[in-house]
């Protein structure tokens, strides 16, 4: 079998297109795995709060400048990517209210 393409081979063509779901199935599973495992200790869930901060998810795009709301959009928008991605492994709303609540006995003065 060669490796050109034949358009008029079906088979091969569902093969592939199958070939290609399952791949992306598992490159899915494998980005819920290391997320589970970042939210399962307190240094991850530190970190992904921080990065949460970072990417501007509890704050406004608009700060006046088309350019830069478009940019702070762009960011919030990995951060809400990553937050539905927590809330889709097991005990992920669990998991996200546990690091909401470290970090806010973090900010308290003597907490």
């Amino acid at each position: 079998m060669s490796d050109e393409f034949n358009p008029t081979d079906l088979t091969a063509i569902d093969e592939q297109r199958a070939a290609a779901r399952e791949q992306s199935r598992f490159e899915a599973a494998v980005e819920l795995d290391d997320i589970r495992w970042l939210m399962s200790g307190k240094r991850g869930r530190r970190f992904v709060w921080r990065l949460l901060g970072d990417a501007r998810l509890y704050q406004q795009s608009f700060d006046g400048n088309t350019n830069w709301s478009i940019f702070n959009e762009g960011k919030r928008s990995i951060a809400l990517r990553l937050v539905a991605q927590i809330h889709s492994i097991e005990n992920g709303a669990e998991l996200y209210a546990q690091m909401a609540t470290e970090a806010k006995v973090k900010e308290k003065p003597n907490g």
